[in-house]
This record gives C-alpha cells, sequence and structure tokens, in this order.
C-alpha cells in the first residue's frame, strides 16, 4: 500500500489548524496557519522516511522500512518463487538485514531491489490476467501444478481428486471413482472407495494389471463404501488391479 505524503500532511495540517483559538485576529491566525503548514511538512516527511525508508536520507538512519516486511505480505525469492513473509525473531531479523546490507551497501539499494521484485509480480499477475472475484479467480494462461489438485464444493465436501486412487463428481451428482488395488486370498476381499458414494454405487469395473492374465476378478457385493472381489480359485498369490465405479 502507497503512503501518500501529501495527504498525511494535509492532515496532520488540518489537525493543527482546527486547534486554533478562534477569537484570535486574522493576522495571527495566518501566521500560526503558515507554522502549521511548515511544521506539519516537515512531520509527514518524517513519517513518510520512516515507513517507507525511501527519502534521501544516511543509509544507517532508517532500518524500519526493511523491518517492517508485514507476515502474510508477498515477496519473491532469489530463485524467483512467489512466497509470503513469516513472523521473525529479533535474530533473524538482525542476520537478514546485514545480509541485504552486504549484498546491496544501503538501504536504500535494498528497498530498489524490493520494488524491482515487486514489478515482477505485477507483470506475473497481468500476463497471466488473474482477476479476484467475490465467488471465482480466472486465469487466462497455463496452470502447471505439481502434486495432488483438490476441489472443494460450497458445501465444503471435496468434488475432485486427481490422484491414482481419485474421484470427480459431475453436474447432477453422477461420481465418478477410479484406484488400485491387490488381491491376495481366493476367499472374499473388501476394498474401499477413496469416498464413500452418497446414495448408492451402481457398478464396478476391475482390469488385472498383469496384462497376459485370462482370469478375470469378479465383483460382488458392491455397496456405498466398498465393493467385494472374489476371484477365481485358479489365481494364485498376489495380484494387482486398477477399477473404475460409478454410483450418485
Amino acid at each position: 500500500m502507497a503512503l501518500d505524503k501529501q495527504f498525511l500532511k494535509y492532515k496532520l495540517e488540518k489537525i493543527k489548524n482546527d486547534r486554533i483559538w478562534k477569537d484570535q485576529d486574522a493576522e495571527t491566525k495566518r501566521r500560526i496557519r503558515k507554522d502549521n503548514a511548515k511544521m506539519a511538512q516537515e512531520e509527514a516527511d518524517a513519517i513518510h522516511s520512516y515507513l517507507t525508508g525511501e527519502d534521501p536520507i544516511d543509509a544507517f538512519d532508517n532500518k524500519s522500512f526493511l523491518e517492517h516486511n508485514l507476515p502474510g505480505n508477498f515477496f519473491i525469492t532469489d530463485k524467483g518463487q512467489l512466497n509470503v513473509f513469516q513472523v521473525e525473531g529479533a535474530g533473524t531479523k538482525k542476520s537478514r538485514l546485514m545480509s541485504l546490507l552486504r549484498k546491496h551497501r544501503s538501504f536504500g539499494g535494498a528497498n530498489q531491489d524490493t520494488r524491482k521484485k515487486l514489478r515482477i509480480i505485477k507483470r506475473i499477475f497481468d500476463s497471466l490476467n488473474i482477476i479476484f472475484k467475490r465467488d471465482r479467480i480466472s486465469i487466462k494462461g497455463d496452470l502447471e501444478i505439481e502434486g495432488d489438485l483438490l476441489f472443494k464444493s460450497e458445501t465444503g465436501k471435496p468434488t475432485l481428486s486427481l490422484t491414482p486412487s481419485g474421484y470427480v463428481e459431475l453436474t447432477g451428482g453422477l461420481l465418478l471413482q477410479w484406484g488400485t488395488g491387490t488381491s491376495t486370498s481366493d476367499d472374499g476381499e473388501y476394498f474401499d472407495f477413496p469416498v464413500a458414494f452418497p446414495n448408492e454405487c451402481f457398478n464396478v469395473v476391475t482390469q488385472r494389471t498383469n496384462g497376459d492374465a485370462q482370469d478375470i476378478l469378479p465383483v460382488q457385493n458392491i455397496t456405498a463404501t466398498n465393493f467385494e472381489i472374489n476371484r477365481n480359485s485358479d489365481i494364485d498369490g498376489s495380484e494387482g488391479f486398477y477399477y473404475q465405479a460409478i454410483g450418485h
């Protein structure tokens, strides 16, 4: 957030002028107002310098701007990553200030570097055309994500999980689920879905991971939370499989 020095001076001057005794003569009021304007300008300069570090003062006179990176503010790391300021202890803060001085030789140089990084963030947001609205965030460009992508509905319940064992809820309440499992016994074995179907599961289809396998893994006793496989006794050992399930 930018600090408007002229507006700051206006507010300080108004506070002082509001305290002028109204019964004084006009000449005295003009002189007091003139003195108030000069004093308000000096105070505005001092406050602006203290909070921003942008005024042409000695490099060691004002450390406040660099110390006042509020937790939660964005910044760009040396590797170009977008990060968030954390709460720092006194020792960490002092070490960071000394490191900045060694790198930039003055606080003014460090502030210039910070402004460059802020311009980088602005260019990123401008190029992607990132727009924040009350009910959504829109991005014009590609979105690359490493890791699981999990969306939540207005009710707070997950509606999409792009994982090896995941699910997606479609418009109208249709729920598709998929995953993997390993059958280790000829007796009945139960395998849980990633999430329970709110109402019921219509069907489950399995496919053995062994491409040369001939015998199927039959599905029995489908519930809203799991399904049972009771395989042919000709199958020995452990057998991996994929499955897909449809329900609502």
